[in-house]
């Protein structure tokens, strides 16, 4: 459930959530467990893979940040450390679509972790959206601009 929303200075809104790491599960497991109706063909132990250091079962909490124009990748990230906000990982992003999956209903939500090199050279970022009623997990561009409707993934201080 959502802890708290409220307005932020530079980001329009910012929401918490509270998610917990319940032990070691592979990116598979976790891509199942997220009951996408859609999940890249990417998002792969192999591409992905869970980190021996982020298996261990944990509390933690994602605050996601609205912004009411379109930003960037290096804006987004600017505004969450002036907030004292940690940059997500990719297991974040899997955890939090298991936990949360009513979320991405409302707004796409975009984790911007270390990004991944594509097959083309495109430096991707796990995203989570809705397509026609469908939940979906997909890779967005890092290098990319997002409008109003993106909400973008952080970690609150302190909780890794």
């Amino acid at each position: 459930m959502i802890s708290h929303c409220r307005p932020a200075s530079v980001a329009g809104m910012e929401c918490r959530y509270r998610i917990t790491r319940d032990g070691p599960r592979s990116t598979e497991q976790l891509v199942e467990a997220g009951r996408y109706g859609y999940a890249h063909s990417c998002v792969t132990s192999e591409n992905f893979p869970v980190r021996a250091g982020t298996a261990a079962p944990r509390e933690g909490e994602i605050v996601l940040l609205a912004f009411d124009h379109e930003v960037d990748a290096a804006q987004a990230l600017a505004e969450a450390a002036r907030l004292g906000l940690e940059r997500p990982s990719y297991e974040d992003a899997l955890y939090f679509g298991v936990e949360h999956p009513d979320v991405q209903e409302e707004h796409s939500v975009v984790f911007l972790h270390d990004p991944w090199v594509g097959f083309f050279g495109r430096r991707d970022v796990l995203c989570l959206w809705s397509n026609a009623g469908r939940r979906e997990l997909g890779l967005e561009g890092f290098d990319d601009t997002w409008g109003p409707r993106h909400r973008f993934a952080f970690v609150g201080a302190g909780a890794r």
